[in-house]
């Protein structure tokens, strides 16, 4: 065996090194991703079971609900309309939250297992598939109704103040 063709074979079985320790990572990943994106601990808020309460969570919501209809100056009517909605809205996404909190500790025992099962795995991941479909459904339901009840003017006020924010988070309500 040449120098170089030695060199090669050490590259080699790194890469592969490499990649087999890459998989788990990337797989913890995308497992992350997933949660965070779906709304893990504390739906990205600093409210995750170990930090906070429900009530803690339920109260940032309120006044983040407070804080943009003040920024469009909803009237009383409006308010009364919209938080029976976002209320709803939190309790719905609160069970979707849970079956899919149910469906990562599966997705996660079926991935430590003696044996992979591919098809069991894809059957989680199709189930997670659709309880997500499922939240953006209900949300887009509510978005609709709460949109229903403000003004063009109102909507247009609240699209503009989360464009200027960097759409999503930090929008400052």
């Amino acid at each position: 065996m040449t120098e170089g063709q030695s060199a090669n074979l050490r590259q080699s079985s790194r890469r592969r090194w490499w990649l087999l320790l890459a998989l788990p990572v990337a797989f913890a990943s995308v497992l992350g991703a997933r949660a965070w994106a779906f709304g893990g601990p504390g739906m990205g808020m600093g409210f995750g079971p170990e930090e906070g309460s429900p009530g803690e969570h339920e109260g940032f919501m309120q006044r983040r609900l407070d804080k943009a209809l003040d920024l469009v100056k909803a009237t009383d009517s409006q308010r009364a309309a919209i938080k029976p909605i976002a209320a709803q809205l939190a309790t719905d996404l609160k069970s979707i939250h849970k079956q899919h909190a149910q469906l990562h500790r599966s997705m996660l025992d079926a991935f430590a297992a003696t044996t992979l099962d591919p098809a069991g795995i894809e059957s989680l991941r199709v189930q997670a598939s659709a309880l997500m479909d499922q939240a953006s459904k209900t949300i887009t339901t509510a978005l609709v109704a709460i949109g229903n009840v403000l003004t063009t003017d109102q909507r247009q006020t609240l699209v503009q103040q989360l464009r200027s924010h960097g759409g999503h988070r930090r929008h400052g309500f």
